[in-house]
């Protein structure tokens, strides 16, 4: 059985996306040297000129019906000119994942607001993407956050903020969970409300 603080943490995950668990673990991409960004450019086929912010970048994604919770994938995100990559390291090479344009993006969701320190989400055609601009030392990339935000968001998409744009819903099935409570030998589990992602963007609401 896997070891959980609590159920609650549990619970949270089932329910939305978690700052703590998007800034869990570090992972030191390195983009700031000129080697870095030079085998930036090479890698993604970009011009100096394409580039207009990188970070390192935690994201999610949720295909509409999926259960609402993931363990957040570590990577780099890439501004350019020709959107936004999602790329990951590995042997000294970078891969991009996905590249997500602004004409993609149909509305975005921010508990807090555009300048709010927390992940936001922006809802494609076919999936949620949650991310999170973070420094090296795990804290959000406020700066950098802003400038992802702005130009996905450039088409004067809907924006939600606070309770509102809903995009997880109750389904009819339940699980199971359970481990150890946290330094302890003491076992715990609870059955938990099936949670999945939809999209809350008005042009595709029903």
């Amino acid at each position: 059985m896997q070891t959980f603080k609590s159920p609650l943490r549990y619970l949270a995950a089932a329910v939305g996306f978690t700052v703590a668990a998007t800034f869990g673990g570090c992972v030191m991409i390195p983009y700031e040297t000129p080697e870095a960004k030079t085998q930036i450019q090479h890698d993604l086929k970009l011009e100096p000129s394409d580039i207009q912010a990188v970070s390192e970048t935690n994201w999610c994604f949720h295909p509409y019906g999926s259960e609402a919770s993931c363990k957040a994938t570590q990577g780099l995100g890439v501004l350019t000119s020709k959107g936004l990559i999602l790329s990951l390291y590995s042997d000294h090479t970078y891969t991009e994942v996905t590249r997500i344009l602004p004409e993609q993006v149909q509305c975005v969701k921010t508990a807090a607001g555009r300048t709010g320190v927390e992940p936001f989400m922006v809802f494609t055609e076919d999936k949620a993407i949650m991310l999170a601009a973070i420094t090296p030392g795990g804290q959000l990339n406020v700066p950098v956050k802003l400038k992802f935000f702005d130009y996905l968001a450039s088409r004067g998409q809907h924006v939600f903020t606070g309770s509102e744009g809903s995009f997880v819903r109750k389904t009819d099935r339940q699980q199971t969970v359970g481990g150890v409570v946290s330094g302890t030998t003491v076992p715990w589990h609870a059955t938990l409300d099936v949670w999945e992602v939809v999209n809350p963007c008005p042009q595709v609401k029903d």
